[in-house]
């Protein structure tokens, strides 16, 4: 029986490390210890305490107190998941799960050095019933609150309920006072163990079914919203003519950002002054006409209008940005060519304006090593607009205040811009930019903020 109950747990945990490995996927584990990822550090529990349960008989029966500490801490873990979904966890309500995570790891102790197998079945078991009631109770008032984990999860706690119960009745029936351990336990409650720590794995496999099914809903939601975004775009372009949407959208670009109007004013200044020195130094002469300069002097305060697609929660969050904040505030470049396309297709643009317009807004986050964002566009494969678009927005964002830094000298936003030269920046915008360098200077202080 002893071999018997090694290899279930043997089994059990290396199913349990594969649901470990499988979901890390839905967490962060900068995150791990907050409330939104306690089902994660419930499963670390479980799988920690079925491999104890595999080796302690062959290395130390000692470690069967932490064993069943870490079965338990994942049932508290679990049930305080469930309550997360729908209320934040206060750091009480965290400290005291500490606290009797410690209690229970103590009396294991106790138990272990002065009790008898059934003691410590009786109060593994008295304490995992508590547990699971609490659970069903969380998923009840969370159902009723809209937030719907699947039944499955509730019958499979139910299961292990009832089998709790089932199994210390049996102990107390058929297993003789002389069981020391979990290994020497009656085949028949040994059996309903077997069972009950299956239904755990099958709780755990319910949970992450959940998991999958909101990052499913929330995908769905996000692409719901940019349509919805480049629908009432397309929609406006039909009532407005070229002129009048394309003022809406530095509108609503400016209402949606924390930049001022001189910042539009000034990049646009700044995105013509190149262009006109880049074609005066005889290059891309053909391409950049006066008509060609002038659209994108028009195009220009549209490099930003996909932030109309960012939530505020992020976009006019105070303090640094999530990595998944940041990846979602990266994609308002192709939220910006969205909406642009959109206008394209429903306004007869002989101009090319929105066709200018679209290659700023996607690629003016490109960089010339083929670091940037949104595709890693490197060199010339870069459009030549959002490569005099990134050098414009770069210096103004630099020699601007802001909340969280001061203005920079034009002295020290020139040595930044010649430091990315040939690295961020197109060393032939760059070169265009010292030698016009006077002119920006002028630029900035005639539309100065202040």
């Amino acid at each position: 029986m002893q071999q018997t109950n090694e290899l279930f747990f043997i089994v059990i945990s290396v199913i349990m490390w594969g649901l470990a490995i499988g979901g890390k996927s839905f967490i962060q584990f900068k995150k791990i210890f907050y409330s939104s990822e306690y089902w994660y550090l419930g499963l670390l529990c479980t799988a920690s305490s079925f491999t104890l349960f595999s080796i302690a008989s062959s290395v130390n029966l000692g470690l069967l107190i932490l064993a069943n500490t870490f079965l338990l801490a994942g049932y508290i873990f679990v049930a305080a998941y469930y309550r997360s979904q729908r209320t934040p966890l206060t750091f009480q309500f965290k400290l005291s799960i500490l606290l009797t995570i410690f209690f229970i790891g103590v009396v294991m102790v106790c138990l272990m050095q002065w009790g008898s197998f059934i003691n410590r079945v009786s109060f593994v078991s008295t304490l995992g019933i508590i547990f699971f009631i609490w659970q069903i109770t969380e998923l009840q008032i969370n159902r009723r609150q809209n937030i719907p984990f699947s039944i499955f999860l509730d019958i499979t706690i139910v299961l292990e309920l009832l089998l709790t119960v089932l199994r210390l009745y049996l102990i107390y029936s058929v297993d003789p006072p002389k069981t020391l351990h979990i290994y020497q336990e009656h085949f028949l409650p040994g059996t309903v163990r077997s069972v009950l720590f299956g239904c755990i794995v099958l709780s755990y496999v319910a949970i992450i079914n959940f998991k999958i099914e909101r990052l499913g809903f929330e995908n769905s939601r996000i692409r719901d919203e940019i349509n919805a975004i480049k629908l009432d775009a397309a929609k406006k372009l039909l009532e407005q003519s070229e002129i009048n949407f394309l003022t809406s959208l530095n509108a609503l670009a400016k209402a949606r950002d924390n930049e001022t109007g001189n910042h539009i004013i000034r990049t646009q200044n700044y995105v013509k002054t190149l262009a006109l020195r880049i074609r005066n130094d005889k290059n891309h002469v053909e391409s950049l006409s006066d008509h060609h300069i002038n659209m994108m002097f028009r195009a220009a305060p549209l490099h930003d209008i996909g932030k109309v697609g960012i939530p505020d929660r992020i976009l006019l969050k105070n303090g640094s940005l999530t990595e998944e904040e940041w990846a979602v505030m990266k994609t308002h470049t192709l939220i910006g060519e969205s909406i642009l396309k959109a206008a394209d297709d429903e306004i007869n643009d002989d101009c090319n304006l929105f066709s200018i317009a679209i290659a700023i807004a996607g690629g003016h986050h490109e960089k010339w090593d083929g670091s940037g964002y949104p595709r890693g566009l490197s060199g010339e494969s870069i459009p030549l607009e959002a490569r005099i678009m990134a050098l414009a927005d770069m210096y103004d964002a630099l020699v601007s205040k802001r909340i969280y830094k001061k203005a920079w000298t034009h002295e020290e936003a020139r040595k930044e811009i010649m430091s990315k030269r040939s690295i961020h920046l197109d060393p032939l915008v760059v070169d265009a930019f010292i030698a016009e360098e006077d002119v920006f200077k002028e630029i900035a202080i005639k539309y100065d903020d202040g």
